[in-house]
C-alpha cells in the first residue's frame, strides 16, 4: 500500500494533467507559509511546486548557479514545461530566493493567475493581524480569479480536511514510537511526498486505508539505528534507501516537507483568517522567522520521545537561512546528547560512495 504513495508523487505531472483535462483548477504554491485552504475552499487544488534531481540547464539563464539550488531546480522544471497545467502560482515572501522568484516566474511562466504573498517575520499579536489582513486580500483575489465565494463555512470546512489530514499523517509517524516499526523511513517520507501533491481529502484516504490494513512490523527494522533528519528539503528517495542500507532507520524528522509541515493544526471553530493566521505564523518556524528557539525544543522534543541516537542535518546547497542556524543547531543538539552529522547536497547525483561513507562512519560510532 504505501509504494502507492509514491507511485502518485513520482506520477505527480500525470495526475495533475489528468484534474485538468477534468475541468479542476491547480494553484502551484511554494513554501510551508502559504494557506493553502484558502484555495482550497475557492474550489481550486493546490500543488506544493518541487524540483527534480535532473540536472539545471534553463534556470541558469535567469539565477546564478550560487543561488539556492531548490530555487533552481523548480524554475528549471517550470521552464521545461512540467508545469504547464498550472493556472496559477503563490510565491509567499520568505527567504530571500523566494522573495527575488516573483519577477522571474511571472515575466517568463505567465501565469493566469500570480501572488506574492507578504509573510512576517515575526509572530508577534500584531505579525498575525497584519497576515490576516494580506490573508483577506489573498482571499478577495482568489474569489475574484475564480468567481468562487470563500465564505466562512467554507472556509471552515477546508481548515477541518486539512487537520484531518494532519492528525493522519501524525498517526503515521507514531508507529515509528514502536522499537519495530512497520514502516521504514523511506516509507513514511513517500506518504509525507504524496501529500504534497494529492487533494486533501483524498490523500487521508489513502493514509485511513493504510492504517486500517497495517503490515506487521518488519524484522529489519530490530536493531537499525534510530536516526532524526533535519533541515529543509531534498527530493532523492535515495537519501532515505542509503540510510537504511547502511543500517540506519530515519524513525522522525524536522523538514520542511516532513513535521514542520504536518505537525502545526489550525483552531476551529474561531474567525477563520485569523485562526490561519495564528496558525501559519505560530508553526514550527522555519530558519526565515523568528524566533528560532522553538524549531530547537520541537527537535529535542521529538529526538527524545522518538528515542533517536544520532541527528543528520542535512542541507540544500547554497540555502543560506539554514546554513545561518545549522551551527548553533548542531552545537545544542550535541549539548543535549545527540550527537550530529552535518551533509550537504543538491539534488543532483550526490548520494553515492561519499555519503554512504559518511553515514556509515556515523553509525558505527553511535552503536
Amino acid at each position: 500500500m504505501e509504494s502507492e504513495f509514491y507511485d502518485a508523487y513520482s506520477k505527480r505531472h500525470e495526475l495533475a494533467e489528468g484534474w485538468k483535462q477534468a475541468g479542476k483548477g491547480i494553484i502551484g504554491y511554494f513554501c510551508n507559509y502559504t494557506p493553502e485552504e484558502l484555495i482550497h475552499a475557492a474550489g481550486i487544488i493546490p500543488v506544493r511546486l518541487r524540483g527534480s534531481s535532473e540536472n539545471i540547464a534553463l534556470a541558469d539563464a535567469h539565477l546564478p548557479t550560487f543561488c539556492c539550488s531548490f530555487i533552481r531546480s523548480c524554475l528549471d522544471q517550470a521552464l521545461r514545461g512540467r508545469y504547464s497545467y498550472l493556472d496559477g502560482v503563490v510565491i509567499p515572501k520568505t527567504c530571500d530566493m523566494t522573495r527575488c522568484l516573483p519577477g522571474i516566474w511571472k515575466r517568463n511562466m505567465k501565469p493566469s493567475y500570480f501572488r506574492a504573498l507578504p509573510v512576517p517575520g515575526k509572530s508577534t499579536d500584531e505579525a498575525v493581524d497584519f497576515f490576516a489582513h494580506e490573508m483577506a486580500l489573498f482571499k478577495e483575489s482568489l474569489e475574484e480569479y475564480s468567481g468562487h465565494k470563500i465564505d466562512d463555512e467554507s472556509l471552515n470546512k477546508a481548515i477541518k480536511v486539512y487537520n484531518e489530514n494532519r492528525a493522519l499523517v501524525q498517526e503515521v509517524h507514531k508507529l515509528a514510537l514502536s522499537d519495530t516499526p512497520p514502516l521504514s523511513g523511506s516509507e513514511v517520507f513517500a506518504i509525507m511526498l504524496s501529500g504534497l501533491i494529492l487533494p486533501k481529502d483524498e490523500h487521508s484516504a489513502m493514509l485511513r486505508k493504510l492504517l486500517d490494513d497495517l503490515p506487521p512490523a518488519k524484522e529489519t527494522a530490530d536493531g537499525a539505528v534510530r536516526l532524526m533528519i533535519a533541515g529543509n528539503t531534498f527530493e532523492n528517495m535515495e537519501l532515505m534507501q542509503a540510510i537504511e542500507e547502511c543500517g540506519g532507520n530515519v524513525v522522525i524528522d524536522d523538514l520542511d516537507i516532513g513535521t514542520r509541515y504536518y505537525w502545526n493544526h489550525i483552531e476551529e471553530g474561531s474567525e477563520p483568517l485569523k485562526a490561519l493566521a495564528a496558525g501559519y505564523l505560530r508553526r514550527v518556524p522555519c530558519p526565515c522567522k523568528h524566533p528560532a528557539q522553538p524549531r530547537l525544543e520541537h527537535m529535542l522534543k521529538l529526538a527524545k520521545d522518538y528515542r533517536v541516537k544520532g541527528v543528520i542535518l542535512i542541507n540544500q546547497q547554497y540555502c543560506d537561512t539554514h546554513l545561518y542556524d545549522r551551527p548553533w543547531l548542531e552545537s545544542s543538539l550535541q549539548q543535549a546528547g545527540f550527537p550530529v552529522l552535518l551533509v550537504d547536497h543538491s539534488d543532483i547525483g550526490w548520494v553515492g560512495g561519499k555519503f554512504k561513507t559518511m553515514v556509515r562512519a556515523f553509525i558505527e560510532m553511535l552503536e
